[in-house]
Order: C-alpha cells, then sequence, then structure tokens
C-alpha cells in the first residue's frame, strides 16, 4: 500500500499522458498529488523542506530560463530564415543523397537540438532529407534518428535537473553518460547503413560521424563541461564530414548570408566558451553567473533581434510569439521539476526504488525510456525519475553515478519516440513536399507514384505518423536494451 501511495503521482501522470492530455495538465496533477500525498502520508520536517526548497530553487529558475531563451532563439532564427540558408548549404555541400543524410543525421540535426533543443533539429533536417529524395517515412524515422545527443540538448538542461536533485557532479555525470551513449549511436549507425542507397558509403560516413561524436562528447565534457559538450562535438562531426565530402569533390561556398546565420550560434558557443575560461582561472560570483547557459542564450536572442529589427518591424511579435510559445512548455517542465523534487524530499522515491530493486538496475533505461516518451522531453523524463534511479542505485548497492548516467543515456534516443515528435516529424517532412507538381522517388513508401502535399490523404497522414513512431519506438527499445546489458556489465 504504502508503494502503491508513493507511486501514486507517477502512475497519474503516466496514465493521463497516455490518454493525450498533455504535458501541462498531466504535471500539475502530478504536482499536486505528489505534493498532497506526501504532506499527508509521508511528512517531513518544515525546515528540511524549507533548506531542500532553497537549494533546488537555482536549479528550477535556471533550466525554465534555458527553455525560455531556447525557444525565444527558435522562433527568431525561423523568422530570419536562418535555418532555411543553412539547409541549402548542407545540400551544396554533400556529394550526393547518403552523404548528406549522414550530415543531417549526426552533424545538423543534433547540433540544432544541442543549442535549443524542443525538436528544433528535426525542423531543421527532416526537409533536407526529404530534398535529398528520401520518403516522408524514411526521411522522418532519419530525422528522429538526430536524438543521439539528446542529453545534450538545449545545454543540457536535463543534466542539469538530475544532479541538481541527486546532489551529483554535473560535470561527472555527463562523462559518465557519454560511456553509455555509444550504444544509441551505434543503433543510429546501423539504421543509417541500411536506410541509405549507398550502403557501403553510409557505413563508412556513419561510422565515421559516430566515432567523433563519441569521442567528441567525452572530450568536451571533460574540457569545457557538460552544457557545450552537444554543441561543440556536433560542430566537430560537421567540420569532419564537410573534410570528408571535400576529398570526393564536394564543395559549398560560405558568404555573407550563411554567416550572418551563424552569427547567434557563434555569440552563444564563443561567449560560454569564453566565459568558462575565465571562470576556471578567476572564480567569482560575477564570472561564474557568466557561465550559466542562459545568459548567452538572451545574448544570442539579442543578435538576432538585432538583425531582425534592421529589417524592419517584427522582432517584438516574434519574441511575443516565442514566449507564448514558451509557456506550457515552461509550466509543465517546471511542474514536473517540482514533483520530482517532492518525491525526493518526502522519500517517495526511495519506496519506488525499494519496489524496483528487486528487478536490478536494468529496470532503470527501461524507466528513462518510457519517461521521455511520456513526456516528451528528457528534462521532464529525469524530472520525473532521477531520484528513482538515485534509489534503485543505493538499495542495489550500486554506484549511483553510472546508474543515473545510463537512465539518461537511454532516454535520449526515446525523446525522438513520444507521439508529439512523431506527429511533427511528419507535419515537416509533409511541408517539405513540393505543392502541385510530384516528385518522383523510388523509397516512397505512401505510394508507388508521384507524391505531392495535396495528395496525401488525412488517413495516409495518420498511417504514416503510426508507422514511424512504431518503428522510432522500436529502435529507442533496442537502444535501451543495450544500455541496460552496458550498465549490467559495468556494475
Amino acid at each position: 500500500m504504502t508503494v502503491l501511495l508513493a507511486a501514486a503521482p507517477l502512475l497519474a501522470v503516466i496514465a493521463l499522458l497516455a490518454l493525450g492530455r498533455g504535458a501541462v495538465p498531466s504535471s500539475l496533477v502530478g504536482l499536486v498529488l505528489a505534493l498532497a500525498i506526501g504532506f499527508l502520508a509521508f511528512p517531513v520536517a518544515g525546515a528540511l523542506m524549507a533548506a531542500e526548497g532553497l537549494d533546488f530553487l537555482p536549479v528550477v529558475v535556471e533550466v525554465t530560463l534555458i527553455l525560455l531563451t531556447g525557444v525565444v532563439l527558435a522562433r527568431l532564427l525561423g523568422t530570419l530564415g536562418a535555418m532555411g540558408r543553412i539547409s541549402d548549404w548542407v545540400l551544396d555541400a554533400s556529394p550526393g543523397a547518403t552523404a548528406g543524410a549522414v550530415l543531417v543525421v549526426f552533424g545538423i540535426i543534433p547540433f540544432a537540438e544541442s543549442v535549443t533543443g524542443f525538436g528544433i533539429g528535426i525542423t531543421v533536417g527532416i526537409p533536407i532529407l526529404v530534398h535529398l529524395g528520401y520518403s516522408i517515412r524514411k526521411a522522418a524515422v532519419l530525422g528522429l534518428l538526430g536524438m543521439v545527443a539528446a542529453p545534450w540538448g538545449g545545454l543540457a538542461p536535463g543534466a542539469k535537473v538530475a544532479s541538481g536533485l541527486l546532489g551529483l557532479s554535473l560535470t561527472d555525470l555527463g562523462i559518465t553518460t557519454s560511456y553509455y551513449n555509444v550504444v544509441p549511436v551505434t543503433v543510429a549507425v546501423l539504421v543509417v547503413t541500411f536506410a541509405v542507397r549507398d550502403r557501403l558509403a553510409g557505413f563508412l560516413y556513419s561510422l565515421l560521424a559516430g566515432v567523433v561524436l563519441s569521442i567528441g562528447i567525452w572530450s568536451f565534457n571533460t574540457l569545457v563541461g557538460t552544457p557545450l559538450a552537444g554543441v561543440l562535438a556536433t560542430l566537430l562531426v560537421v567540420v569532419v564530414l564537410l573534410g570528408a565530402f571535400r576529398m570526393r569533390g564536394a564543395q559549398a561556398g560560405f558568404d555573407r548570408e550563411l554567416g550572418l546565420a551563424l552569427v547567434p550560434y557563434g555569440v552563444l558557443t564563443v561567449g560560454l566558451l569564453l566565459c568558462s575560461g575565465i571562470a576556471a582561472l578567476w572564480p567569482h560570483p560575477v564570472t561564474i553567473l557568466l557561465t550559466s547557459p542562459p545568459v548567452w542564450l538572451a545574448a544570442a536572442c539579442v543578435a538576432a533581434v538585432i538583425r531582425l529589427a534592421n529589417r524592419g518591424p517584427g522582432a517584438a511579435a516574434t519574441v511575443r510569439e516565442g514566449t507564448r510559445s514558451w509557456v506550457p512548455v515552461g509550466l509543465s517542465t517546471a511542474a514536473f521539476m517540482i514533483m520530482g523534487w517532492s518525491l525526493s524530499v518526502f522519500d517517495m522515491s526511495t519506496r519506488i526504488g525499494e519496489a524496483l530493486s528487486g528487478l536490478g538496475v536494468w529496470t532503470v533505461p527501461a524507466l528513462g525510456m518510457v519517461g521521455s516518451i511520456l513526456a516528451g522531453s528528457i528534462t521532464g523524463s529525469l524530472s520525473m525519475f532521477a531520484t528513482t534511479f538515485g534509489s534503485i542505485a543505493s538499495i542495489t548497492g550500486s554506484p549511483e553515478l553510472p546508474v543515473v548516467a545510463a537512465g539518461m543515456a537511454a532516454s535520449g534516443m526515446a525523446n525522438g519516440a513520444s507521439p508529439a515528435r512523431a506527429a511533427l516529424a511528419i507535419a515537416v517532412a509533409v511541408a517539405a513536399l513540393p505543392a502541385g507538381a510530384g516528385t518522383s522517388r523510388d523509397d516512397t513508401e505512401d505510394s508507388p507514384e508521384a507524391v505531392t502535399q495535396e495528395s496525401l490523404t488525412s488517413a495516409q497522414r495518420r498511417s504514416a505518423e503510426s508507422a514511424v513512431l512504431g518503428w522510432v519506438v522500436v529502435l529507442s527499445g533496442v537502444s535501451a536494451a543495450g544500455v541496460a546489458v552496458a550498465l549490467t556489465l559495468t556494475t
């Protein structure tokens, strides 16, 4: 009975999300239940609650600000047409459809996701895959596989949540997660190899990209910290692949428009790098504050606003639109985080961990996968389950850091397996199809004939969404199972 009471908030969230009630009402119901059950059935001293709450409050504030500035930046870049210019450049830089697909899956999508999160990467990459000749289903699946660096997405707010809830070192958590993240990267390499037309080239390019991404994530976590590790590692993948493509004769010019499109990313990356170095040499409250990702996401937004303002009115409206888009995301994430904190402070997560610990630590990757699919984000997943991960580790006598890192790694690819992500992927792919004139492609599953936006019926779109969701859930399950095996062997 005690375990059921402790698990009631999580079970309620899972049920509501499965019924399609949305993240906001589901997270608020879970939060209210966690607080009510905690106060009534698992009371703790008020002084302890206050102390724990004051310690965790800065993490909540920082994560919600990352989400706000990330959403606004994505809106601004979309209005500027920066994403479109970057997409055109990728098409010019690739020697063929196979090479282009590898660049998108391992470079472009995870880079955009590392900077802003929220599935922005797939809105950039999937249209490129469609333009390269891939069907809407195949482009959607490949695009969702671009979540291979999702634990570092949006400058790693999920990692901040887990480290804040459990008192772990953010850098150590990032480094350890990079070890287990080799598994989803390997899954992505194999899938891309069999999805592209030229399988030998696909395997060689994908293997190169996967090795560079895995080594890059580990190296940059070690050298510059977790928030920027995904950004820099995916940039390295892009540079290495472009070098390989250049050896095959492909060339892409760098013009003023492309440079302007990249300015906000440059402000963000260079600013964080410089301030991280300064803070390491001269630790001070001001320099430490300047290493916070929201500061430089806001600076990137300012750079985008200045450019947009030079074109005419509309910058303020775009910022307002972005802020309105952030409200449900920020509200649900904050509610999930406080719910996770409640489960921890009332010791409810320990009771859940006790019930699951008999099954062993392999349950942690499975929980991470389920949480990411249901919440639609790694941050939401870790907000719900991070303290449970810690409890399972403690009860089974396993080291906490690798157990939590495995749960985080398994949450990554599953971030693309939520129904909302699948629907977004298909919508973006369909929008990239030509209007009016059809496109002929031999790998179009939706119709043996030419496919256009107008020719696809609602039933065909729903069928495509279901097929894509099924494939990505299966691949996420394979990835989580691989992470579970790795965790069992290393603990």
